[in-house]
């Protein structure tokens, strides 16, 4: 397998008597992690457009300046779809009422598969063990100041048995 990917389809389908635009998207991923998020994490959301109604949040690509307008309408229609990991992982198609409304849906797609690739990394480190080390934390100056801290530390008393008596501890 080459990898996770997300396959796009472009079609113009005959829908009750007419012609419309309509886009499927579908994960592909291999089975191992398709099995564990269908049987544990299939109901997660991937897109709520809830989330995105004022806007899309920093280190999200930015809309080319043609779809912004159309992709900010969509978002806030309720033809604006929610996707789960169980419809990306089936397959999801998008009836629309134009082409912007298809270029809409796989922008808003794209963002939905890049949230199931962080899911899937999550995944695949369950039942393993992994150490995160403090951030910005110099641990050879915290080594030598800590050392300091402990030589300016008064010396403890001895503990000592009274004279004739066993020492208990």
């Amino acid at each position: 397998m080459t990898g996770p990917r997300l396959l796009i389809r472009k079609a113009m389908l005959n829908i009750q008597g007419r012609v419309r635009p309509c886009i499927q998207v579908q994960a592909d991923i291999s089975p191992e992690i398709t099995a564990k998020l269908n049987e544990h994490f299939s109901s997660e959301n991937l897109f709520r457009r809830a989330s995105y109604a004022q806007g899309f949040p920093e280190g999200v690509p930015t809309p080319p300046a043609a779809l912004a307008p159309h992709l900010a309408a969509f978002i806030k229609n309720d033809a604006c779809p929610e996707i789960t990991v169980k419809t990306l992982l089936a397959g999801q198609m998008q009836q629309c009422s134009s082409i912007w409304e298809v270029m809409a849906f796989e922008y808003v797609a794209q963002r939905a598969f890049d949230s199931l690739a962080e899911i899937m990394k999550a995944v695949a480190e369950v039942g393993t063990e992994t150490f995160y080390p403090a951030a910005g934390l110099d641990i050879a100056l915290f080594t030598s100041d800590t050392t300091a801290e402990l030589a300016l530390l008064p010396t403890p008393i001895a503990e000592s048995a009274p004279d004739g008596l066993a020492n208990a501890a």
